[in-house]
């Protein structure tokens, strides 16, 4: 397991530092779980006052721009600053804001009930909470990578809400096995000549999502007991109402 608070090694130089970057090579800089973000704002967009929470992976000003913005990460600009776990959310008033969006905190939350219930408390009754956190997805930010979710996960954590408008995953099988070929390049190092193939790999691989006639969220009975959205989404997003 990573440890935060080891040294960081000596940097490279010189031809290790090429190797170095000639594992790690790749053309396109964009990570392709952001067009699915990307749509969730656009989807949810308001001109509602709007407090977003960490968010940072996706431009969310275009869709809701009357923001106040609140980090953990000290070199983002934001409205407010809190410690590592959003602790400090209980400086913020009860029943302020209409609107909530928070996506890719949750699962980095080693007490996902405390902050979801600091979001309850803020929000105004019948307001909205727009949230995205990981289901099929890679390690990131370890240690503090606590949870991935399922819908059940979700509809479980919101049972004292007054229900979904919407819940559903953020990406189609073949999309998420897409968006996890990429996590394999940004998170491994790998022999330089392959790189550009495995990479082709991700960027076409939702491709075949085109040839997927119904998914089922188990094997015990696939009929329509069992028939959901998609049985491997990268992320879960929903929309919840308090």
């Amino acid at each position: 397991m990573n440890q935060t608070t080891a040294p960081a090694p000596p940097k490279p130089t010189g031809w290790r530092k090429k190797w170095r970057n000639a594992k790690r090579f790749t053309f396109s800089k964009k990570k392709l779980s952001t067009r699915n973000l990307d749509r969730l704002c656009r989807d949810t967009a308001t001109d509602e006052m709007t407090l977003v929470i960490h968010s940072e992976d996706v431009d969310h000003a275009p869709y809701f721009p009357n923001a106040y913005t609140v980090t953990k990460r000290p070199d983002v600009p934001a409205d407010m600053h809190v410690d590592l776990y959003y602790r400090e959310l209980n400086k913020i008033a009860d029943e302020s804001y209409n609107v909530i969006l928070c996506t890719g905190l949750l699962e980095h939350i080693p007490d996902p009930d405390r902050i979801i219930g600091e979001m309850h408390r803020i929000l105004k009754p019948g307001g909205r909470l727009i949230i995205s956190a990981s289901a099929v997805f890679s390690f990131h930010e370890c240690p503090n990578n606590f949870f991935h979710f399922t819908p059940y996960g979700f509809r479980l954590l919101f049972k004292d809400w007054q229900g979904f408008d919407m819940l559903r995953g953020a990406s189609q099988p073949f999309e998420t096995i897409g968006i996890l070929i990429q996590r394999i390049l940004l998170q491994c190092d790998i022999i330089p000549i392959f790189r550009p193939i495995i990479e082709l790999m991700a960027h076409t691989m939702r491709l075949f999502d085109f040839t997927i006639l119904k998914q089922y969220e188990t094997r015990e009975f696939r009929d329509a007991r069992s028939e959901c959205d998609t049985m491997l989404p990268s992320n879960m997003q929903a929309v919840v109402v308090k």
